[in-house]
């Protein structure tokens, strides 16, 4: 499997909802970072997660503050351990119900079949004027 199926798999897992397989994907030293490493207050989804516990805590988090809606995969491509994704999204804030439009792009790195570097990009200023 490449780097890139091993994300795939990953996500579909996530989106459909089979998080235990999911997890089995990541790797114990992984780091998961939603745009910005450092956590902020204001954003709960934001910070650096450790491990497979890490990334159970950043989807449950992003689950309890946005609805998913659309997300959309422009283009996908990896090269050796790293693969990489990019498109739109459209989101909805649980508290608000303001919508959370963005352009997104992932960066991975796998290594023995495992995911250990998830790092999601998104516009920040359109998702916390969306929670705020």
């Amino acid at each position: 499997m490449t780097s890139l199926d091993t994300v795939q798999t990953f996500l579909k897992h996530v989106f459909s909802g089979t998080l235990e397989e999911a997890w089995t994907l990541v790797a114990p030293d992984a780091q998961f970072i939603s745009a910005r490493p450092v956590p902020n207050p204001r954003v709960p989804v934001h910070g650096t997660f450790a491990g497979p516990a890490g990334a159970r805590e950043f989807f449950r988090r992003f689950a309890e503050l946005l609805e998913p809606g659309e997300f959309n995969v422009t283009a996908s491509f990896s090269e050796g351990e790293h693969a990489a994704m990019y498109g739109n999204l459209r989101h909805r804030s649980r508290e608000t119900g303001r919508d959370f439009p963005s352009n997104w792009a992932l960066v991975c790195r796998v290594q023995q079949g495992q995911i250990a570097l998830y790092h999601f990009y998104e516009d920040t200023a359109a998702l916390e004027a969306a929670i705020a």
